[in-house]
């Protein structure tokens, strides 16, 4: 009894197994199946799916290229109506400077003219001015020596002068003063003269100097006098001051000279006030 159930269930028990085993096999051999057929259709898709991609990077590769070219195309002509637009604008900006060129030129000449004419009225203006310079330089010049022939004049009237002019040797014997004309017995020189009436000469004290020059060309005189007004300058023998009232006036002056200085010969005697020459004679010594 207990062996025929082992064995009933060992038949039950392979029997569920086979079933089990058919069960599984025919679910495995259908799930093979339908992931055989999954591959094959993602396959299928995978494939559709390359190709519409690349389908679609040659539509966009060719887009990317006609937009390109598009936009090379759209430069071209913006720059073409640029340059168009410049040109245009050249030619019109060329045309308002040259307009307005030639209105500063016309304004220019304009100016010019202008300015010529006022420098003609200028230069005739310094041509009158001009003249009327050289006639009062002229004139002045005119004046000038006039003025300085005047001057002379009223110098020379107001200078002194000095006439009868005379001189001689003189020696002196007990006292007594004694006249000679021989230069081994001069001791003295005296000169003489006569200041003439000149109202035109101030009064008062005048300076008065004796000149006397021996046959040598040499000033006689003791002490080597000299007298030096301005750029002029005088050696003279001797010098007296006298008062001087515009009336005539005798003068005498005795001049001491150096022994040395005299000698045979022609003596010149001049007469000055101041450094001004204002008589003159000669006389000799044998």
């Amino acid at each position: 009894m207990t062996v025929r159930t082992s064995l009933a269930v060992i038949k039950l028990t392979s029997i569920v197994f086979l079933s089990a085993s058919i069960v599984f096999a025919v679910k495995y051999y259908d799930s093979e199946n339908h992931n055989q057929k999954l591959k094959d259709t993602n396959l299928l898709d995978k494939n559709t799916y390359v190709n519409e991609l690349k389908e679609i990077l040659y539509r966009y590769d060719k887009e990317i290229i006609k937009n390109k070219n598009l936009i090379v195309s759209i430069n071209s002509q913006i720059k073409e109506e640029v340059l168009i637009k410049n040109l245009n604008s050249k030619k019109t900006t060329n045309f308002n400077n040259k307009k307005t060129s030639n209105i500063i030129v016309e304004n220019y000449i304009r100016k010019i003219d202008s300015l010529k004419k006022i420098l003609e009225i200028q230069i005739e203006e310094n041509k009158n001015i001009s003249n009327q310079l050289s006639f009062l330089i002229a004139k002045n010049s005119s004046l000038q020596k006039q003025n300085d022939y005047n001057e002379n004049i009223i110098s020379v009237s107001k200078n002194l002068t000095a006439t009868n002019v005379y001189a001689n040797g003189i020696k002196i014997v007990s006292n007594n003063i004694i006249e000679t004309k021989r230069f081994m017995a001069t001791e003295q020189i005296k000169v003489c003269f006569t200041l003439l009436e000149n109202r035109a000469t101030l009064k008062g004290g005048k300076d008065i100097f004796i000149q006397i020059i021996n046959p040598k060309n040499k000033v006689v005189c003791k002490n080597g006098e000299y007298l030096e007004i301005g750029d002029k300058s005088l050696y003279y023998s001797a010098k007296t001051n006298i008062y001087y009232d515009n009336d005539e006036l005798d003068v005498c002056v005795f001049v001491d000279p150096n022994k040395t200085d005299i000698v045979k010969g022609d003596y010149e005697i001049n007469i000055y006030s101041g450094t001004n020459i204002i008589g003159n004679t000669v006389f000799s010594l044998k």
